[in-house]
């Protein structure tokens, strides 16, 4: 099984049309990322992620 290739570190803070995400990465750095509505279902994904979750999902 391959690992994923981030992980939430922090519950996501949801502002209006974007979600902020504290990402732990394979390479064992912490990298924040901003997912706005126009990324559509990575978006509405990122909504419903929540502490411990990989990301990006897996479709």
């Amino acid at each position: 099984m391959e690992p994923a290739p981030a992980r939430v570190v922090r519950r996501p803070q949801i502002r209006k049309g974007q979600v902020l995400l504290d990402l732990c990465e394979t390479d064992e750095q912490l990298r924040r990322t901003t997912v706005t509505k126009r990324h559509g279902d990575l978006y509405k994904a990122a909504r419903n992620a929540s502490w411990g979750d990989s990301w990006p999902e897996k479709a």
